[in-house]
């Protein structure tokens, strides 16, 4: 009498297999797991070794533009050119800079132009500087003009606009690899006026 049962592990006569494939879905569901375990325990970038500057900060939470302003210290040589005693035009600023980056900032010092409506009055160079992460600092700038005084139209405008007390030199420096300029009123001001960056 030929018996009815099947083999333990023999395949079905209809071509399926005992195996569910469970195998392959355990397997998926471990390493998904094990990718959020390693992601949940990992440290956060910012308190790895070498992220952090100096101050604790993320370099890239707290970096912020460099940032200067300009004072009027003294002004000389604003006669007409052909007036008695005429001399070189000269000014004294006072440079402000805020170095708002999360590094020191270095630079080798930059080219200044002092001029009136658009007429240059005076060259000279900002000084080389060194200034901390998030440190302010001011250097004194000293900038001369070539020719005595300055042409006679020019002085007539200046002279009213000083009247009006709106007569303004314009101030353009290249500080930090960058251009900037500034608007300072000739018969000066309270405080630092602010530069703008070109």
């Amino acid at each position: 009498m030929a018996s009815k049962e099947h083999g333990g592990g023999a395949p079905r006569d209809d071509g399926s297999d005992d195996n569910c494939g469970c195998g392959s879905w355990t397997i998926a569901l471990l390493l998904f797991t094990s990718f959020w375990l390693v992601m949940l325990y990992l440290p956060p970038m910012d308190s790895l070794p070498g992220i952090r500057e100096i101050d604790g900060s993320p370099p890239w939470v707290d970096d912020k533009p460099t940032t200067c302003s300009v004072e009027l210290a003294d002004v000389r040589g604003l006669e007409p050119a052909l007036a008695p005693g005429a001399t070189s035009p000269a000014f004294d600023l006072v440079v402000h800079v805020d170095n708002g980056h999360a590094r020191e900032l270095r630079h080798g010092g930059g080219d200044v132009v002092v001029s009136y409506a658009g007429v240059p009055l005076a060259r000279g160079r900002t000084p080389s500087l060194r200034l901390g992460a998030k440190c302010t600092g001011r250097w004194q700038v000293n900038v001369t003009g070539s020719g005595l005084g300055i042409p006679a139209d020019l002085s007539r405008l200046m002279t009213a606009e000083r009247r009006w007390g709106v007569a303004q030199l314009e101030i353009d420096m290249g500080l930090a690899w960058q251009s900037f300029t500034c608007d300072v009123f000739v018969d000066g001001q309270p405080g630092a006026s602010a530069c703008r960056l070109e």
